[in-house]
């Protein structure tokens, strides 16, 4: 094992690098992501510290790491999550120096493992924020306060402070780990005063750096209440085991009804793991329950007075699960017992599947996914956008704005307390033109839904479709606009109607629909109500023994406009949507007409009873 343990860390190391940098740049960022990339990466650290600081509240390295990163590597998808893909590694060389120092070279290799191919860590290592920077500088800082206190020398008590101060001037939940260490100091060196004194110096030093950033950068929001966090998930007792203590071992990206099963287990592997290092070394064993169950206990506390009850704000009690599992499997695996031994094995083999299972939904199952399809979208809304249009989104997500840029566009609501009547009349100071909604307001808004109900109160729906889960509204005034028409008419239905202009999308929308927009001017009035169809009518279809292959049958704006009192001469514009998703490929033609939906007659239009608008190809 002397000779083999540091080619097998190298391959360690290359194994979580490839897995860390796997599909990087496949996805598209995510909100916060995108965020990071504009206002951490992107803009002047005067700008960062001034107002984006007070919006998103983190430590001043924060901004700083990323903002050098982004003048160095630029603001990419791959760039802006390289940082803390690599930065991640860090854990791996930490795991197996902690390891070692605690039980030997096998479990500093199995604990390294075990981190290379953490699906929590991967995860975040492959998200454009500080989390995974902030974890892997945890478990260095761990490793040199381990070391530190038990080697006295002054090098290491000094590179202990430098990275405590660091590793919490990234990430404040950093003082949650620092906390458990202190306490750990006092327990286990309480008869060694001097020790001891020089051991808290770091915890509390480094704190205070934290906290005069936070005072510095972040001191208006004291008392003011500007800034709670923003996770919805209300603080709950029994979901720190449940829910988080499964989380920092695999992972969310594994089914709700495995972990449902297993969490038991793993609880159970973990207390036991803990009783076989309190029987190795019971100042080990103190230290690896204080790191993973402090933060888990503080984080609760907290939550109860800011909105950040999230396994990712905990990261830093990682290593203590990694080091409990891996000794209490290689501790089974040194029995002679061949039960002992298999249990060890069945240990490794159960938590490798699972991780296994979650790095496999995480990286191949769409309903995983991080992000929105922000290119899609935003190529759509390039295709049909025009400089006049206004674009309202939403979500409010930062991504958004990092793909889509060409219109004007704004958030409303801006806020869950921006007033209705706020936003109606921003809405209609714009209502002469066209308006794009996309994204949904988030449901438990109170102001959730006002934009759409005003959009279709006021204007006409004339798009609707989906990009993945983002759904795209286009709404145009009533009013139909000169330039939408054709110089002349192009048909006449029975001297009832004239079709007067006509706009068909030849690309099918991201649903699967060709729409059609159709322009009639009506001469008379009917007797009893008509209904317009659009047919696409090709080769013989096998399925209706006809040329018709799709269709769209419906009263004139979907009983909006009656035949049989519609003002005459009026020009009014009409929507209809085609599925052709499941058409063959080939060229189709568009028949337009009018029937009686009662007795099936058409209105005659030239020498047939349907106008063919245009070929079209699917």
């Amino acid at each position: 094992m002397k000779v083999l343990h540091w080619p097998l860390l190298v391959a360690i190391i290359v194994l979580g690098f490839g897995l860390r940098l796997y599909h990087l740049g496949d996805v598209p960022l995510r909100g916060d992501e995108a965020f990071t990339a504009q206002n951490w990466a992107g803009e002047p650290l005067s700008y960062s510290l001034t107002h984006i600081a007070t919006i998103e509240p983190h430590p001043l390295l924060t901004y700083v790491l990323f903002r050098g990163w982004g003048l160095a590597a630029g603001t990419s998808e791959v760039a802006v999550r390289a940082l803390p893909a690599l930065s991640n590694l860090l854990g791996i060389a930490a795991l197996y120096a902690l390891g070692k120092r605690l039980g030997g070279v096998r479990i500093g290799l199995l604990a390294a493992l075990l981190w290379a191919v953490h699906p929590f860590e991967i995860w975040h290592s492959q998200d454009a924020r500080n989390y995974a920077i902030w974890a892997g500088l945890s478990a260095v800082t761990l490793w040199l306060g381990l070391r530190s206190v038990e080697t006295r020398r002054r090098g290491d008590w000094l590179l202990f402070l430098v990275l405590a101060v660091v590793t919490a001037n990234v990430f404040y939940t950093e003082l949650f780990s620092l906390s458990a260490l202190a306490l750990y100091g006092v327990l286990a060196y309480r008869r060694e005063w001097r020790r001891l004194l020089l051991w808290l110096v770091v915890p509390l030093l480094a704190g205070s750096s934290a906290v005069l950033s936070f005072l510095v950068l972040q001191g208006q929001l004291v008392g003011s209440g500007a800034y709670t966090g923003t996770i919805t998930e209300a603080m709950n007792p029994a979901r720190l085991v449940t829910w988080f203590v499964p989380v920092l071992n695999w992972g969310d990206t594994l089914p709700a009804s495995i972990v449902a099963g297993v969490w038991p287990v793993l609880l159970v592997a973990l207390a036991i793991g803990w009783l076989a290092w309190w029987g190795r070394n019971r100042k080990y064993a103190l230290m690896l329950l204080l790191v993973g169950v402090l933060p888990l206990l503080l984080i609760g506390l907290v939550s109860t007075r800011f909105n950040i009850f999230l396994p990712r704000y905990i990261l830093s009690a990682v290593p203590a699960f990694i080091l409990t599992l891996s000794g209490l499997a290689l501790s089974a695996w040194s029995r002679r017992a061949v039960l002992l031994r298999f249990s060890g094995v069945v240990l490794l083999v159960g938590w490798g599947g699972a991780a296994g299972l979650s790095l496999n939904h995480y990286f191949c199952d769409p309903a995983n996914v991080k992000s929105e399809d922000w290119p899609e979208l935003t190529a759509y809304l390039r295709e049909y956008v025009t400089p006049d249009d206004l674009v309202v989104q939403l979500s409010i997500d930062a991504a958004f704005g990092y793909y889509y840029a060409p219109s004007p566009s704004i958030a409303l609501p801006a806020s869950p307390k921006q007033p209705a009547s706020e936003i109606e009349a921003i809405l209609g100071e714009n209502s002469g033109r066209a308006i794009w909604l996309v994204g949904q307001t988030f449901t438990d808004w109170p102001n959730a839904g006002v934009v759409e109900s005003w959009a279709q109160a006021n204007m006409q729906p004339v798009h609707d479709t989906r990009v993945g889960r983002l759904h795209i509204q286009e709404y145009l005034p009533w009013d139909v606009a000169a330039d939408e028409l054709s110089a002349e008419s192009l048909a006449q239905f029975g001297g009832v109607v004239e079709l007067v202009g006509a706009r068909v999308f030849e690309m099918p929308e991201p649903t699967g629909e060709l729409v059609v927009w159709l322009y009639w001017q009506p001469l008379r009035q009917t007797d009893t109500p008509l209904k317009v169809f659009v047919h696409l009518a090709g080769d013989i279809n096998p399925a209706t023994g006809s040329p018709l292959w799709s269709q769209d049958d419906q009263f004139p704006q979907d009983g909006r406009v009656d035949t049989t009192n519609w003002a005459v001469g009026d020009v009014f514009r009409d929507v209809y949507r085609i599925p052709v998703a499941d058409v063959p490929s080939g060229d189709y033609a568009l028949l337009v007409g009018l029937y009686d939906p009662v007795t099936n007659e058409r209105l005659p239009v030239g020498e047939g009873d349907s106008f063919a608008l245009q070929t079209v190809r699917n």
